[in-house]
């Protein structure tokens, strides 16, 4: 039987325990050590499309028992207000259609080419309006990190070992942990130790691993979360991710609250500033003012390897990037994914290690390249947008460009498909305006039979719009669910 220690009980902790008890029963004995005195960060309460996966076959349950029994309501993706200036854009999940035979070309194209395009078949202009379906298709939740914690707690309690104790000495020799004194358990060893500690990164940083800094193309490093009750005549079914003058709020809907929060750059912003500014967009769009003196602050980047000889970090311990596409719980299931495919017997469990930590450099590669890519705005208001506009990465300029000279299809850009399908680039592109309709039409009119295809388009651009008219509030939603 090997023995995993995990040290920490927040998000990444208890999803850590739930994957790995889940997939190896009982042939591993898993332990996690929490220091009851120490407040989690608790602001991660949007999600990407693979907690279903996580909700379904590691919790165990349906996305519907979750939202009766918790304050979870649904995600249809991410809507964009004011990265440029007085417009707005939505980045959902993938569209009805795309399993056309011929992936070289989007069912996008027909409504991009005819200004009808709006950001994929779950939405509508920023909607209340959950569809009927969307247990068919991908989706996201908003979730109460509080609740979803304890309600994992609950799933795995008589399963796992949960220890409230202080972890006093990391014993390591550089290039695997021997062991972790606690206050009160002594000396604790094991086969495997996962560093889910958070930004600390207690348990990896003995091992000297080696930091990516991304502070040059994403500035970012604080955040003011402050949670604002609300009863809400309808639940809105997206996350909104608003520009303001130092950076961007968040606002998210869970039970009868909304979880806020401003993201800015202490090297442009002074955090007196910040919470002017926040404090104006609370008071204007939620009759609300500023309450909390918390600010989260953190290191933007990753470390090159997160599993170095016996340890792997996970989640915030093994990085962060910003909270723009909520990629935080995403990036420990992926992470544990990764480790549970390439360790199937346990025999070795520093087998394909190298392989791990690559496809982790891939993941946050691509979550920094994608989330650049919404900084490429025309607004110059601050110091940190004069920045952000005059430093755009190498990939952002690439992309741009190309946008601008063609139809952007899975063939003629590096776009991995490793986190996001092409369909998300496309809703970034479109929504800060880098399409040339010119361009698509020119590209089109190349393709073999292009009156085929844009029929093709057409169609299912219909069956798009005869979809999002099928629907209901997530309040109806609500009431029929906990019938």
């Amino acid at each position: 039987m090997k023995r995993f220690v995990i040290l920490g009980a927040g998000s990444s902790g208890l999803i850590a325990a739930t994957m790995i008890k889940r997939r190896w029963k009982d042939k591993v004995h898993v332990s996690v050590y929490y220091d009851s005195r120490k407040k989690n960060i608790g602001v991660g309460e949007s999600t990407t499309n693979i907690v279903d996966q996580f909700v379904r076959d590691y919790l165990g349950v349906t996305p519907e028992q979750l939202i009766r029994e918790t304050d979870t309501t649904v995600k249809l993706g991410i809507n964009f207000k004011n990265w440029i200036e007085g417009t707005e854009y939505f980045h959902g999940f993938s569209e009805v259609g795309f399993d056309l035979e011929d992936e070289e070309y989007s069912p996008s194209m027909y409504a991009l080419m005819n200004g009808t395009y709006d950001g994929g078949v779950l939405h509508s202009k920023a909607t209340d309006i959950v569809p009927n379906f969307f247990f068919e298709y991908e989706y996201a939740l908003h979730i109460n990190t509080k609740e979803f914690g304890e309600y994992i707690w609950k799933n795995i309690e008589n399963e796992v070992d949960f220890i409230d104790d202080i972890a006093e000495e990391i014993n390591s020799d550089g290039k695997n942990i021997q062991s972790i004194k606690f206050k009160n358990s002594g000396e604790v060893t094991a086969d495997f130790f996962i560093d889910a500690s958070g930004f600390n990164s207690v348990l990896l940083e003995t091992l000297n691993p080696e930091w990516h800094s991304i502070l040059d193309v994403l500035p970012m490093d604080r955040a003011i979360p402050q949670q604002v009750s609300y009863n809400f005549e309808e639940v809105p079914s997206y996350t909104l991710a608003e520009a303001r003058k130092h950076g961007w709020i968040w606002r998210i809907p869970v039970g009868n609250r909304f979880g806020t929060g401003y993201v800015y750059s202490s090297r442009f912003t002074t955090d007196e500033e910040a919470r002017e500014d926040y404090n104006a967009w609370l008071e204007d769009n939620l009759g609300v003012s500023l309450e909390t003196d918390r600010i989260i602050e953190y290191k933007p980047g990753y470390y090159k390897k997160s599993w170095i000889g016996n340890c792997m970090a996970i989640g915030l311990s093994s990085g962060f990037v910003e909270p723009l596409e909520s990629t935080g719980i995403h990036i420990i299931i992926q992470q544990m994914q990764q480790f549970i495919e390439h360790n199937a017997t346990l025999k070795d469990l520093e087998y394909n290690r190298n392989q791990c930590n690559n496809l982790n450099k891939i993941l946050y590669e691509e979550i920094v390249e994608f989330i650049c890519l919404h900084y490429n705005t025309n607004r110059t208001d601050s110091k940190f947008w004069k920045y952000m506009t005059e430093n755009k990465s190498d990939f952002v300029r690439a992309f741009d460009e190309k946008c601008r000279e063609e139809f952007i299809q899975t063939s003629n850009i590096d776009v991995s498909k490793y986190f996001w399908t092409i369909d998300s680039y496309i809703q970034c592109a479109h929504g800060l305006e880098m399409f040339n309709p010119d361009a698509i039409k020119e590209y089109v009119s190349c393709l073999d039979d292009p009156d085929s295809i844009l029929e093709d388009c057409r169609l299912l651009d219909m069956e798009i719009k005869k979809a999002k008219g099928q629907g209901r509030s997530q309040k109806q939603m609500f009431n029929f669910i906990k019938q």
